[in-house]
C-alpha cells in the first residue's frame, strides 16, 4: 500500500539532501510508540540483515537550488510518496498526519492539503517503472584490512543479481519462505547516476526509467518497499508507467 500527500505551505527551504527530514518526518507521525521504536532501531530480521519495509519517494514539485548555500527552495504545493508493506504503519501515520494541526517539514511549517491511498496489484511479469527515488545497490569489500562500498551502475551483472537477492531476502522476512525464480532482470531505458549525503554518508544511485522482468509476488513486494537497498533512507521509490 502506498499513500501520496499533497502539501502546502507558505514557504518551504531546505538542504538540498534532506531524505533525513522526510525519514524524521515519517517516524515522527507514528503515534504507536512501541512500533515506531521498533521500526527505527531494530525492523524486520534477516539473518543478520534488518528492513524497514518501507520507503519514500523525493519531494515533487518545482524548485529552485541555491548552489552556494546548498539549499532547496520549493513552490507550494509539494508531493511526497510513502510505500510500504506494513497496512498498519501507513494507516497510523496516515490518521495522525490528518488530525494534527500544526505540522512541520524541517523548520517548515506546512499543511496536509490531500492525501491519496493506493493499493496497486500488479498482473504481468514485465513492467516499465520510472523511479521516484534513487535505485541504490552496493557490494562492501575489504581491502587492505578497510573496507570499502562499491556501488553498482545499471547494466552491470551485479546491479540485478544484488537487487533480485535483496528481494528475496525481504521475501522470506514478509512470508518465512523461499522463492527461487530465476527469470528477473532490470534493464536502463533512460538513467542517470544522482549522488546524495545522507547523514555525512555519500551514497550514489540511479534515477530514470527501466524495464523489469520477474515474478510478480516480487514486483508486488519491490512495489510496496522499494527496490534496491537503503529503501527506508529515501531511495529505490518508483511508479509504473501503463
Amino acid at each position: 500500500m502506498r499513500i501520496k500527500l499533497k502539501m502546502t505551505f507558505t514557504k518551504l527551504n531546505l538542504p538540498i539532501n534532506y531524505n533525513s527530514i522526510i525519514q524524521g518526518f515519517i517516524y515522527n507521525n507514528i503515534s504507536d510508540e512501541k512500533f515506531r521504536k521498533f521500526l527505527h532501531d531494530k525492523g524486520f530480521k534477516y539473518e543478520k540483515r534488518n528492513f524497514k519495509l518501507f520507503t519514500f519517494s523525493r519531494i515533487e514539485g518545482k524548485y529552485q537550488i541555491d548552489k552556494k548555500r546548498k539549499r532547496i527552495s520549493f513552490e507550494s504545493p509539494i508531493y511526497i510518496t510513502i510505500s510500504s508493506l506494513v497496512d498498519e504503519f501507513l494507516n497510523d501515520f496516515g490518521n495522525t498526519v490528518l488530525n494534527e494541526k500544526e505540522m512541520y517539514l524541517g523548520d517548515n511549517k506546512i499543511n496536509i492539503e490531500n492525501m491519496e491511498v493506493e493499493n496497486k496489484n500488479i498482473n504481468n511479469e514485465e513492467i516499465d517503472i520510472k523511479m521516484l527515488s534513487p535505485i541504490v545497490i552496493y557490494s562492501t569489500v575489504d581491502i587492505h584490512g578497510h573496507k570499502k562500498t562499491i556501488y553498482h551502475a545499471p547494466g552491470e551483472a551485479l546491479f540485478d543479481e544484488l537487487i533480485y537477492e535483496n528481494l528475496k531476502k525481504k521475501y522470506n522476512v514478509v512470508y518465512n519462505e523461499e522463492i527461487n525464480n530465476e527469470d528477473f532482470n532490470i534493464l536502463p531505458k533512460r538513467t542517470y547516476p544522482v549522488i546524495t549525503r545522507y547523514k555525512g554518508f555519500i551514497i550514489k544511485g540511479w534515477l530514470g526509467e527501466f524495464k523489469v522482468r520477474g515474478d510478480k509476488k516480487l514486483l508486488k513486494l519491490a512495489y510496496d518497499t522499494g527496490f534496491g537497498s537503503k529503501n527506508s533512507q529515501g531511495f529505490g521509490c518508483f511508479e509504473i508507467r501503463e
